[in-house]
């Protein structure tokens, strides 16, 4: 038998042994490690605060790239490979004058294929705010793949910009459906204030298996409107605890139930009375990079999200309202040395809702 003691060096303390009901046990205390103060945090944006019913939508003079040649605007080319096809009838987005689209099928990692702007013309990014693309994934589209877009300057032979991934804007697991794909300029870092862009390449970053087969078509610049972004981050010093975020909505909608009010009237394919066609981007940050991202277009969406809810709804018979909480698996930690944010991006006219906003509940660690 080996005889010890637990005994504090400082106090000379020792821990005693208690004579329980059951077995044998030492005497402990134990006290909270670290010590959080909770709160109620909002998205918000520096200039709309909390209140993300605004008008994001872009659009105005276009700078046209490309849509399947139905007309004559930037020159299309295999850069790497030669599996897109720049003229495919199989499917069409361009409703005037419109027969074909962009089509790539199980392209190989590394495959590039790049749009150039005709005659040694340049474009000044400064006066554009968004790409916009259509996009129509007919199928294998998986969480693995990865479809790169970036900006390019074929005079220099250098990229411009930033690449972004197209998987971070659309739900790609949505197929045989056109959907759009609203990429701010600020999110190419310095594209947004490059002033001799003249080329735009895609490339076939990573493949799960074999690459996915999918359709671009009505690929342009727009000019007008103001995305934006509403965030969740940390201040200096400390780390953002955050265990989940709900989503309140509230518009001008006479809601029906039935005669019970078991069934409440909630559209699942928009919001109440406003149909969005961008979608609002959900994004985790974290060092800058994006590591994790979705996008919603309706409710239904948002209930697609894991341990989603209906919290509350209700209606004054002329508008009503629905909350949706979502909570996360483990609490999502935000670190402030690290930038680390979660963020809406709005790319649509949400200004028709009487109420759009989106809390979190969270818990505040102290760092320094």
């Amino acid at each position: 038998m080996l005889n010890a003691l637990i005994t504090d060096p400082k106090t000379k303390i020792s821990a005693s042994v208690v004579n329980g009901e059951e077995e044998n046990g030492v005497v402990v205390a134990t006290r909270p490690l670290k010590t959080y103060v909770n709160a109620l945090k909002f998205f918000t944006n520096d200039e709309y605060g909390a209140d993300m019913n605004q008008d994001a939508s872009v659009g105005g003079a276009a700078e046209n790239v490309h849509d399947g040649g139905d007309h004559v605007y930037w020159t299309a080319s295999n850069v790497v490979g030669t599996k897109v096809i720049f003229d495919s009838n199989d499917k069409n987005h361009t409703v005037v004058g419109g027969a074909d689209s962009i089509k790539s099928d199980k392209a190989p990692v590394g495959e590039e294929f790049r749009f150039t702007k005709p005659a040694a013309g340049t474009i000044d990014c400064s006066a554009f705010v968004a790409l916009v693309i259509w996009i129509y994934v007919d199928k294998d589209w998986k969480d693995g793949d990865s479809i790169s877009c970036y900006g390019w300057d074929t005079a220099t032979g250098l990229q411009v910009g930033d690449k972004v991934y197209l998987e971070n804007y659309f739900n790609y697991s949505g197929t045989k459906i056109w959907q759009k794909v609203v990429i701010r300029l600020a999110d190419f870092g310095s594209l947004s204030s490059y002033a001799t862009l003249n080329a735009l390449t895609f490339r076939q970053e990573a493949a799960e298996g074999k690459a996915p087969k999918y359709y671009l078509d009505d690929i342009e610049f727009a000019s007008t409107g103001t995305p934006l972004e509403y965030c969740l981050e940390p201040k200096n010093g400390t780390w953002l605890h955050v265990n989940s975020f709900q989503i309140v909505i509230a518009d001008a909608y006479t809601a029906k139930v039935t005669t019970d009010a078991t069934m409440p009237s909630i559209p699942y394919n928009k919001f109440f009375g406003v149909t969005i066609l961008g979608g609002i981007n959900y994004r985790r940050i974290v060092n800058g990079d994006v590591i994790n991202s979705a996008t919603i277009l309706n409710v239904l969406d948002i209930m697609s999200f894991s341990q989603a809810k209906i919290s509350g709804y209700g209606s004054d018979g002329t508008n009503s309202w629905v909350s949706i909480t979502v909570t996360f698996t483990e609490p999502v930690v935000l670190k402030a040395e690290d930038k680390d944010k979660l963020c809406f991006v709005l790319v649509d006219d949400l200004s028709g809702l009487l109420v759009f906003k989106v809390s979190a509940g969270c818990k505040i660690e102290q760092r320094k």
